[in-house]
């Protein structure tokens, strides 16, 4: 039996779960591992305290696959794909990128946790605060996901984590739009891991990164792509109401 029954409150315990089981995964998981097998185990374990409060708590059920009208999800996500598509081909040209197991596999536990977490938990929690309005729950999770990046503050400065928050913002509202419309977690997945993982694959990449900055074009950028995703998101889930 539950005993908090309001969804805000269930909403804003499932947004908790990352910061929390982050910080005590840093605690928990030992010290001498490498980077990537430590953040894979960190949303592996994120993954599994949602997962049990779902099950123990939430019961909201997870649309893992959906294995009808496939070629209409893939219109659905079209626009998506060509985003994680433009945004990775650069990296074929990179020297220095190669295969890294340990890579590959923390960043499918990282899509998989934030995945479940953000579209699989909080969307339907949202539709059930908005009475079934695609849309709204869409922008919902879309903007916890982009908060849960403010975690980033500890090691990065306020500037540049403003323009996490609202990239992660605008992806959300793509991978948001294509669940609700494809009732399909793991295409939702399979994108976000797509994202994250060809820059990671590249030391010359990540040391870049490492020392990238706040500028004022990065956020005009970031916002003129926010409106494009609000525009996209809005246009699929015209109308939608799910029961």
């Amino acid at each position: 039996m539950k005993i908090f029954k309001s969804s805000p409150l269930e909403i804003f315990i499932v947004w908790l779960i990352f910061p929390v089981m982050l910080y005590l995964s840093a605690v928990i998981i030992p010290s001498g591992l490498s980077a990537n097998i430590k953040q894979g185990l960190a949303d592996l374990i994120v993954f599994l305290v949602a997962y049990l409060f779902n099950h123990f708590w939430l019961h909201q059920r997870i649309n893992w696959f959906n294995p009808s009208k496939i070629l209409a999800q893939l219109s659905t996500a079209l626009p998506t794909i060509i985003f994680v598509g433009y945004s990775s081909v650069a990296m074929f040209y990179v020297d220095d990128m190669s295969f890294k197991f340990d890579v590959i596999l923390m960043s499918i536990l990282v899509g998989l946790a934030e995945e479940f977490c953000f579209r699989g938990l909080l969307i339907p929690l949202f539709l059930r605060q908005f009475k079934g309005n695609a849309y709204r729950a869409v922008i919902g999770s879309s903007v916890l996901f982009g908060l849960m990046h403010l975690i980033n503050l500890r090691s990065i400065s306020f500037g540049y984590v403003s323009i996490q928050v609202i990239f992660a913002i605008s992806f959300g509202l793509l991978l948001g739009a294509i669940y609700v419309k494809t009732n399909n977690l793991l295409l939702v997945v399979a994108l976000h891991m797509l994202k994250d993982v060809f820059p990671l694959l590249s030391p010359s990449t990540l040391r870049e990164a490492a020392r990238m900055e706040f500028s004022v074009s990065a956020l005009i950028v970031c916002i003129i792509w926010l409106i494009l995703t609000v525009i996209i998101a809005r246009k699929q889930t015209k109308g939608l109401i799910v029961n």
